[in-house]
C-alpha cells in the first residue's frame, strides 16, 4: 500500500468512526427522551445528521444500535465518574461526587443517562436479548465495583456492612433507589442525606472530607462538557464496569 493510499483507508476510517459515534449519541439522547420504542432508525438518522442507511450499515438493525448503545453507556459513565471522583481527596468528597453523577435528575446534563438506564432495563424485561446482554454486563460492573470497593475501604479506613460483593450490589441498589426518589420528589432527597446512607453502607464516618453539598454542586457543573466527550469516545474503549469511587488515599 502507498502511502497516499494509506492516508486514504485512514481517512475512511475516521469518517466511519465520526459516523458511529454521532450514531450512537443521537440513539442514546433519543432512546432517554422518547422511549426506545417511541424513536425510528429515521428519526435517529436525522437527528445524527445521517442517512438510515448509515445504521444499518453500522448496526445492521434497531435492536444492534441499541445493544451498542448498551455497551457505550457503561463506558460513557465511567469515563465521566472517573473524571468527577478525581476532584475530591477526600473520602466523603469522593461518595459525593458518585452521588452527585447519579442523582442528578430534572434536566440537568447527566438525566440522560439515567433515563436511557431505566429505559434499558424497562426494554431487558420484555427482550431476553437485551435481558441478556444487560445481565452480563451488570455481572461484570458489579464484580469490578466489588473488587474496587473492597480496595477503597481497605485505602481510607472504611468498614463496609457486608462482603465486598454484597456492598456493590447494596451501593448499587441504593444509588438507583435514592435517584428514582428523587426523580418523584426532589426535595425528600437532599445530597447530605444520600451521602450518608453510602457512607453507612461503606462504614465511613460521614463527617470525614469536605462539605458534601459543594461537592455535589461541583460535580454536577463539571458535567456538562464531560458527558458530551464521554460519548464521543466510549465507542472505541472495551471496558464495562460499575460506579465506585476510586482510590485515592492510602494508609
Amino acid at each position: 500500500m502507498t502511502r497516499e493510499e494509506g492516508m486514504v483507508a485512514q481517512t475512511q476510517h475516521e469518517r466511519k468512526a465520526e459516523t458511529r459515534a454521532r450514531l450512537l449519541e443521537a440513539a442514546a439522547d433519543l432512546f432517554a427522551e422518547q422511549g426506545i420504542d417511541g424513536v425510528s432508525v429515521d428519526a435517529v438518522a436525522e437527528a445524527a445528521g445521517r442517512t438510515s442507511g448509515a445504521v444499518y450499515a453500522h448496526f445492521g438493525s434497531k435492536q444492534g444500535l441499541l445493544l451498542a448503545v448498551l455497551d457505550a453507556w457503561k463506558q460513557s459513565v465511567l469515563t465521566v465518574l472517573s473524571a468527577e471522583v478525581a476532584l475530591s481527596d477526600s473520602p466523603t468528597g469522593q461518595l459525593s461526587a458518585v452521588w452527585g453523577n447519579v442523582g442528578s435528575v430534572g434536566g440537568t446534563p447527566g438525566d440522560g443517562w439515567a433515563l436511557l438506564e431505566h429505559e434499558l432495563w424497562l426494554r431487558a424485561s420484555r427482550d431476553p436479548e437485551v435481558a441478556g446482554a444487560l445481565r452480563t454486563r451488570n455481572a461484570e460492573g458489579l464484580r469490578h465495583s466489588a473488587v474496587e470497593l473492597d480496595r477503597w475501604a481497605a485505602s481510607v479506613g472504611a468498614r463496609p456492612v457486608g462482603t465486598p460483593d454484597e456492598t456493590a450490589i447494596l451501593v448499587k441498589a441504593l444509588l438507583t433507589g435514592l435517584e428514582m426518589q428523587r426523580r418523584i420528589e426532589p426535595d425528600s432527597v437532599p445530597d447530605h442525606l444520600a451521602v450518608r446512607g453510602l457512607a453507612a453502607l461503606v462504614g465511613l464516618d460521614p463527617r470525614a472530607g469536605a462539605s458534601t453539598a459543594s461537592t455535589a454542586s461541583t460535580t454536577r457543573t463539571t458535567r456538562t462538557t464531560r458527558t458530551s466527550n464521554a460519548t464521543q469516545s466510549a465507542d472505541t474503549q472495551s471496558t464495562n464496569t460499575e460506579t465506585t469511587p476510586r482510590e485515592r488515599h492510602r494508609p
